[in-house]
Order: C-alpha cells, then structure tokens, then sequence
C-alpha cells in the first residue's frame, strides 16, 4: 500500500509498475507522451514558450521516424505542422513577431518595432512593416519572440 502520509508507493507497487512498463509496446508511451505535450502546446498557443513544446513535438517525430507504425508517425507530424500553423497565426493575433535576425541590429538595420529614422523618405517599407518570411517557423533555430 502507499504511504498516506508521505503519498509514496511502497517497493511492492514500483515492482509492479515497472513491470508493466516492461511490457507496454513504446509506440504507445510516445502516442502518451505526444498527445500530453500536444495539449499542452494548444492551450499555450500565441504564447513565446509554446514555440518550445512545438520544437520538442517535432523532435519526437523525427526521433521516431520508420520506429513506430506509419500512420501514427504520419499523425503526429501533420499535428505538429497544424500546431506550428497556428502558433504563427495566434503569434500574429496577438502582435507578437520573429525576432530579427542575429547579428542584424549591429549591422545597422533596426530592428522589429524600432521607429523609422528621422529623415527623407524612400521607397522601402517602414522597419516596423513585417516581411511574411518573418514569421517563417525555423523549428531549433528560432527565439521565442519579443512581447
């Protein structure tokens, strides 16, 4: 039986449990694990760290291809390209964006949000504009955006 007071199971229960893991199929504690980051990274949708949980969901797959059944590998990677869409959308929703590429404020370039320069106009868009290809989901490379 658990300890009540201190909620720890007894030796006999950690046997028990982990004899049952030894004989669960693992592409059935990845489907588990999957699907608990997946409905994580829903509720966290437009959030910076979401970005994470979306990255970790896409090394599952990628760690997984050709070791689990097709049909589940071919699930999982099409919920993780729904969920990066919608991370992109929400991100917009909530005026969030990319942040600008390393290296691009020391070049002279402001950067995302920055007023435009005091001086004559040019033809190119305000800095402050957004390039589609800002909000490019680059899975591992990207940083969680500026708020």
């Amino acid at each position: 039986m658990s300890d009540p007071a201190g909620g720890q199971p007894s030796e006999e229960e950690l046997r028990a449990y982990m004899e049952q893991l030894r004989s669960v199929d693992p592409a059935e504690i990845v489907a588990q694990a999957f699907s608990m980051l997946a409905s994580a990274a829903q509720v966290k949708l437009g959030q910076p760290d979401a970005r994470v949980l979306i990255d970790s969901l896409a090394g599952i797959v990628d760690a997984t291809q050709g070791k689990v059944e097709a049909r589940l590998s071919e699930g999982m990677r099409a919920a993780v390209g729904q969920l990066q869409t919608a991370q992109v959308q929400a991100e917009g929703e909530h005026g969030l964006s990319a942040r600008p590429e390393p290296g691009a404020a020391e070049a002279g370039q402001p950067a995302a949000g920055d007023a435009p320069p005091a001086g004559p106009r040019t033809s190119e868009p305000p800095p402050s504009a957004q390039r589609a290809t800002d909000r490019l989901w680059i899975p591992g490379r990207d940083q969680p955006p500026r708020r």
